[in-house]
């Protein structure tokens, strides 16, 4: 079973809850996706930072950083430094806060010194509007980062992905509604990443 494959079943099984939800973006839905049930999860942490270097792989990127919101990206970004590392490929990560630190360094950026010029991926658990991966990227973009792809770990596909596909290279692990579908079986990449 391949590292997709094994982290879409503990996502299933660990982090998809059906009921009734207010999500942040105030809409209502039938399910939710606690996604650090599986990022913060030994296993889990291992597979998504594996699917996090393969994506970039597959989308032909290299880029000289990782980063994304706190807290919804930091399980991601810790995963895919610590896997890279493993694979002797290191992939420094860096932090976005929602407001830069009223002391010390004043950064918004924690993880990265020097950010100007630095071509750097945006990660996000979750696109739902896409809300939250856009202030990550703003940010990442004052400080004179080159964003030069998008990743999340599910799209919910409800546009957030749509609008930003229209302005960066983005892509998802997977779909919610694959995650969703009844058979348990994980389309292939391409189509799932496509969609």
């Amino acid at each position: 079973m391949s590292h997709r494959e094994r982290l879409a079943k503990l996502l299933r099984s660990k982090s998809l809850v059906r009921g009734e939800f207010t999500l942040s973006s105030g809409q209502k839905s039938n399910y939710y996706m606690d996604c650090k049930l599986t990022t913060l999860d030994p296993e889990g942490a291992l597979l998504t930072g594996y699917c996090v270097l393969e994506l970039l792989d597959e989308m032909g990127v290299k880029p000289d950083a990782i980063g994304g919101l706190s807290m919804g990206a930091d399980p991601l970004v810790t995963a895919a430094g610590v896997v890279s590392a493993i694979e002797k490929r290191p992939l420094p990560g860096f932090l976005v806060r929602k407001k830069a630190k009223e002391h010390g360094r004043q950064k918004q950026l924690e993880g990265i010194d020097t950010p100007r010029g630095k071509k750097v991926v945006i990660v996000d658990e979750v696109c739902t509007t896409g809300g939250s991966t856009q202030e990550a990227i703003d940010a990442a973009e004052r400080e004179g980062c080159e964003v030069i792809a998008v990743i999340s770990l599910v799209d919910r596909e409800e546009g957030g992905s749509e609008k930003l596909k229209k302005k960066y290279s983005y892509r998802a692990i997977f779909t919610a509604r694959e995650l969703l579908a009844e058979s348990g079986s994980v389309l292939s990449s391409s189509a799932a990443r496509t969609s």
